[in-house]
């Protein structure tokens, strides 16, 4: 029987010596609990997202002296951790010194070597290079440096082998990727598993939350345990790294997994946790002995994982950028009440600063409705008219003229809805910031942001967008579950959750007359995430084709017949698709490359999980020629 410990522990991008700290702190728990052997997750010591940091040598150094700390700390305990491995010697292929993504192995003061390669760590065989990752542009793999050395990439493997109470035993050693391998070339747990007998496998994960993600991983690691007919130890980190412009959490959710595939889920959604337990080897079974962390999580529906998840990822972005104090534009509407409650539920009522700044278009319904919610929530409030303001703009842009130049400014409609949103954002919110020490927040939400349906520097602007990987109906359930379930008490008010959606910046606008946004929420929404969500994203000419065939609902996942309800001929159809599709590949992206960082929760943010580059919006020549064929036949 060997005791065995996982640490769950958060890790902070770049910081090694906050990292070393931690883990220090665990190890010196573990010792104290008795235990032969504790596992940390992968990229435990330098972070894991951390951009072009690895460029830098000195970072690297720092990365391989706390290394070797850890190693220090083995005198007692065997310690398996994840951390950067370096030859200096070699080049990447980028002409940089070669990195690795590895696990060391430390005990008695120092690392094992692996025999097969002769580094004192071992390397990851496979590199995501897909949403949020890029790991081929800062490490090489166990793939390539086999093709280096002109052999198999299990030729490079052994299991560790270490003694413990005369018995030798062979630890299978992956990292996170190794064991999403349906679409490579190689499986690493499967190679691995057919030249040695291993009593068990780790893998050291840095794996962040998306929605759905966790049951999906069970059931990966479930049937590879089975396959292989091996025990699994996964161990995965927490804590909150992001790659610029969207910010991930990282929900743990560590587990073992029996040689029969059954999975004892023991280290919590995105909890810090010591897992400590016994491994039997006759059974192969682990037996956990801290209560707080024997079978977890069981029951977590979506909404839940999704409101756990944000709260944490804003508490941790607000911690690690010592930020204390948020202003909100609070409008009346259903994405400024829900970006109140999430602020005012990680930093406190009293730290959210609630400001409506109302104009003549704004309904005394979603006036009433922005001060019930600071009164529900208990956060300052107070309202700032925006209408002398905005009238001045208006009297001084009637007035401009240009030396050199006969142009007359046209002040259309829109300029001056984009006047109103502007001189909220611009002026009011970032003024009222600066004065109390503060940041304010961006209230936009997936759709919005998929179509640019917001104002550069008006409400588009602000530190951080907490809603912008939700769409609309995420937005309404989430406020819905907060009230019913979490308050179990109106906080957001039914005013804010019944009014039609509005800008009110016209009178086109006029919510009183249920006059709102231009976009079918319960449509779009469907529409919009089948070009942004779906692994094989759809365009214009898929979308056409199934409107045609009458399976565009099927296809988008919206409820069935909506399509031909609200677009009963084909031309409205195609009006409303590009009209749309223009605004996501146009302006809409000019706007994203502009946006707030953005918390990241489903299968594809917006950032760097969505790269791409500016430029005239495309229709396929397919795309024409059925568009073309379906109007000449007046369908």
């Amino acid at each position: 029987m060997m005791k065995i410990a996982m640490a769950q522990i958060p890790i902070i991008s770049a910081n090694c010596m906050k990292n070393f700290e931690t883990m220090k702190q665990q190890i010196d728990f573990a010792i104290q609990k008795k235990m032969n052997l504790i596992i940390f997750p992968e990229m435990s010591v330098p972070g894991y997202f951390i951009g072009d940091t690895w460029e830098q040598s000195s970072f690297l150094k720092e990365c391989e002296y706390f290394n070797q700390q850890i190693s220090i700390c083995s005198s007692h305990i065997d310690i398996i951790f994840g951390s950067i491995g370096i030859d200096w010697v070699k080049k990447n292929e980028d002409g940089r010194v070669r990195k690795y993504n590895s696990v060391y192995y430390a005990s008695k003061g120092k690392f094992i070597i692996n025999k097969k390669t002769n580094y004192p760590f071992w390397i990851k065989s496979l590199m995501p290079n897909y949403r949020e990752f890029d790991d081929s542009r800062y490490f090489y793999d166990l793939r390539k440096l086999s093709q280096e050395l002109s052999c198999y990439p299990k030729d490079l493997y052994e299991p560790i082998e270490i003694k413990f109470k005369n018995k030798k035993l062979q630890i299978g050693i992956t990292v996170c990727e190794d064991g999403w391998s349906q679409d490579y070339t190689f499986n690493p747990f499967q190679q691995f598993s057919e030249n040695f007998k291993h009593d068990f496998f780790v893998n050291l994960s840095s794996s962040p939350f998306t929605k759905g993600k966790k049951e999906k991983r069970e059931t990966l690691f479930s049937s590879i345990s089975k396959k292989i007919k091996t025990p699994i130890f996964y161990v995965n980190a927490v804590g909150v790294q992001n790659v610029g412009k969207t910010v991930y959490g990282f929900d743990g959710s560590s587990a073992f997994y029996s040689k029969k595939g059954e999975t004892k889920r023991l280290g919590g959604f995105f909890n810090e946790n010591l897992v400590t337990g016994e491994f039997h080897f006759d059974s192969q079974d682990f037996l956990c002995s801290n209560e707080d962390s024997k079978e977890t999580d069981k029951s977590l529906k979506n909404i839940e994982e999704m409101q756990i998840a944000i709260e944490y990822i804003i508490k941790n972005c607000m911690q690690q950028w010592q930020i204390k104090k948020v202003v909100i534009g609070a409008s009346g509407g259903i994405d400024s009440a829900l970006s109140a409650v999430l602020f005012a539920r990680v930093l406190g009522s009293e730290n959210v600063f609630l400001i409506n700044m109302p104009s003549k278009f704004n309904s005394e319904l979603t006036k009433k409705a922005a001060y019930i919610l600071a009164e529900n929530l208990n956060c300052p409030y107070t309202s700032v008219s925006i209408e002398s303001s905005i009238e001045i703009t208006k009297q001084q842009l009637i007035n401009l003229k240009f030396k050199n130049s006969s142009v007359i400014p046209n002040l259309t409609g829109l300029v001056l809805e984009n006047i109103q949103a502007r001189d909220r954002g611009g002026r009011i919110l970032s003024a009222i910031s600066a004065t109390l020490g503060a940041v304010f927040s961006c209230n936009a939400n997936k759709v919005e942001l998929t179509v640019g349906y917001s104002t550069l520097y008006g409400d588009q602007a602000g530190f951080l967008c907490p809603l912008a990987d939700l769409w609309k109906h995420d937005v309404y359930d989430l406020a819905q579950h907060y009230n019913e379930n979490v308050y179990q008490k109106e906080i957001i008010p039914k005013e804010t959750l019944e009014v039609v959606p509005s800008a009110e910046l016209s009178e086109n606008h006029n919510v009183l007359e249920n006059k709102g946004d231009p976009i079918q929420y319960h449509y779009h929404d469907y529409l919009f995430r089948s070009w942004v969500e779906h692994w094989d994203r759809k365009t214009p000419e898929d979308c056409l084709q199934a409107y045609f065939d009458g399976t565009l609902d099927k296809l988008i996942g919206c409820e069935s017949g909506l399509s031909l309800r609200l677009f009963p001929s084909a031309k409205s159809f195609i009006e409303d698709l590009e009209r749309w599709w223009l605004c996501y590949r146009g302006m809409g992206a000019f706007k994203r490359v502009q946006a707030p960082p953005i918390v990241a929760v489903t299968r594809r943010a917006f950032g760097f999980d969505h790269r791409e580059h500016i430029g005239n919006p495309l229709f396929t020549s397919s795309y024409i020629n059925l568009k073309n064929k379906i109007l000449n036949n007046n369908v």
